[in-house]
């Protein structure tokens, strides 16, 4: 009789909170991240290059610093499948896979390599393809009768690409209602902007200021603080999702190539 009674118990639990999270309700509030994690070896192929207790060291330094995050959703640029030049650890099972029960990457190039890790299944996984080998990994994320598109992208930064590859990109954020979409945009300031004056909000040049996160050009410019157009990685939101507490910390992983971006979101319905 009590387990009849647990399980039916549970299940209106789950119909309930399951309905709280509707568009007729109150605003959907989650903290998200992106990371341009260089391969884990500061920008360069080849994951990790330490040996020994070294790379058993640096992995838990890595897997540390996930957890410590506490991200409902992690976005990923230059991922690497293995953690290591050795090809020992996978990445995926040693990093996320302790804290995040779904992950979908994309296509695995020999540069760009995204992807999102997150606690709730995204639905109709596609990728989007701009110039060369970069692109941008989308996934459904389905509250009531409401989507929220989450997307992972990596914009070029070749000259003769970054242009036409962000107009795509901002041309693909215009079809959806509700979107988050992160990664390594690869924009000086004014083409940041660009995402303002499209109508969206951004966490990075938005509200509370610009972040450098090229951290490899403010480390050699000697400085500390931000150096104009150095705020390269990005979170952009449709208009009716708010963004507070950002932040670009250091993380002592990959500090020399880039720093991540943090921010609190709100949707709002």
């Amino acid at each position: 009789m009590f387990r009849h009674f647990f399980k039916l118990a549970l299940l209106l639990f789950v119909v309930f909170s399951g309905r709280a999270q509707t568009a007729d309700n109150l605003p959907l509030k989650l903290r998200v991240g992106t990371y341009n994690v260089g391969h884990f070896n500061q920008g360069r192929l080849g994951g990790f290059q330490g040996t020994g207790k070294m790379v058993q060291a640096e992995l838990n330094n890595w897997k540390s610093w996930i957890g410590q995050q506490s991200l409902d959703i992690l976005v990923l640029n230059e991922w690497n499948h293995f953690f290591d030049k050795d090809s020992i650890y996978r990445a995926k099972e040693e990093l996320l896979d302790p804290y995040y029960t779904h992950v979908y990457f994309g296509d695995a190039h020999r540069w760009i390599y995204n992807g999102i890790a997150a606690n709730f299944p995204l639905q109709n996984v596609r990728q989007k393809n701009w110039d060369g080998d970069y692109y941008a990994l989308l996934g459904d994320l389905v509250i009531g009768d409401k989507t929220i598109t989450v997307i992972s992208t990596h914009i070029p930064w070749q000259k003769e690409w970054h242009q036409r590859s962000q107009e795509a990109l901002i041309k693909e954020l215009e079809q959806y209602e509700y979107f988050i979409c992160m990664g390594d945009m690869n924009a000086f300031d004014d083409g940041q902007q660009k995402f303002v004056k499209a109508g969206f909000n951004m966490a990075n040049g938005g509200a509370m200021g610009w972040f450098g996160t090229a951290a490899a050009t403010n480390s050699a410019a000697g400085r500390k603080g931000d150096l104009p157009n150095t705020s390269i990685d990005n979170i952009v939101t449709s208009d009716n999702i708010k963004i507070m507490r950002v932040s670009a910390p250091l993380t002592g992983l990959n500090d020399l190539d880039h720093l991540p971006v943090l921010a609190d979101i709100v949707v709002t319905w």
